[in-house]
């Protein structure tokens, strides 16, 4: 049984979502990032890491799972990933289809949509991405849904993470509509640089940008606190992260510091 989703017909995305934020991502599996395999464990690291978490991104088996083990409660946003078909690696990964619907996700009384879209300026693919980026943003609208869009630039088949990329991924997103946004923390020297980046691409835009995590880096759990306090000192509305939180040794400690370097007690 799925959580009462806040708010009613009509609702924006964004409505309810506390400011800064911190969700937990937890869609990788699915897109066959399999980080991790031991299904239970990765249920139990999730539940640990939620109680300072403003919600979480998932796809259907793992967020029903989580919410029959009590582990989501009314406080938190949740997100039904709705397109998982381009397998990461796979010669098919731009062909990035829906596995699941806005209509679903109203049935089951999630608070909202996330979908991803990745922009190939090579790749024809790109074309019918858009139209269905469209399309989902007008059924979540009308179905009164919260829909956040990971919007990414994609290139050489890889997300590319310099400023200019992230922050014309971003545009085209915002401009179609997209009005709770998640992307990269563009690939720049840590401290004033990177700030200013996010700052740019924060201010290209007039919604709600959250900044993924991504998979561990050089630098540990350090590396990734200062990333956070860099998003955050540039206008970032928050932080969208999973593997550095749910594969950290201790994902609960590991949560609340996130939360409490984005400004979250």
């Amino acid at each position: 049984m799925a959580v009462p989703r806040p708010g009613g017909r009509g609702a924006t995305a964004g409505d309810g979502l506390p400011r800064p934020s911190l969700l937990l991502a937890a869609d990788h599996r699915a897109r066959g990032v399999l980080t991790t395999v031991d299904y239970a464990g990765w249920l139990a690291a999730l539940s640990e890491a939620l109680p300072h978490c403003d919600g979480i991104l998932a796809t259907a088996q793992p967020l029903g799972d989580l919410v029959a083990a009590g582990a989501v409660g009314p406080r938190h946003r949740t997100y039904l990933s709705l397109n998982r078909t381009g397998l990461a690696g796979s010669v098919f990964e731009l062909d990035d289809r829906l596995v699941a619907s806005v209509a679903r996700a109203a049935d089951e009384g999630w608070t909202g949509v996330k979908h991803m879209t990745r922009i190939d300026l090579a790749d024809h693919r790109t074309a019918p991405a858009l139209e269905l980026l469209g399309q989902v943003l007008e059924e979540a609208a009308d179905a009164g849904l919260e829909a956040l869009v990971e919007c990414l630039t994609w290139r050489d088949g890889a997300v590319a993470r310099d400023t200019e990329a992230v922050l014309y991924a971003a545009v085209v997103a915002h401009d179609m509509g997209a009005p709770l946004l998640k992307v990269p923390v563009p690939d720049e020297p840590a401290g004033p640089a990177r700030m200013e980046a996010v700052a740019t691409i924060v201010g290209s835009v007039g919604s709600p940008v959250l900044f993924l995590g991504g998979p561990h880096r050089e630098g540990g759990e350090a590396a990734v606190l200062d990333e956070v306090r860099d998003v955050m000192a540039g206008g970032g509305a928050g932080m969208a992260m999973g593997r550095a939180i749910y594969q950290h040794d201790e994902p609960a400690a590991m949560a609340r510091r996130v939360a409490e370097a984005i400004g979250r007690r």
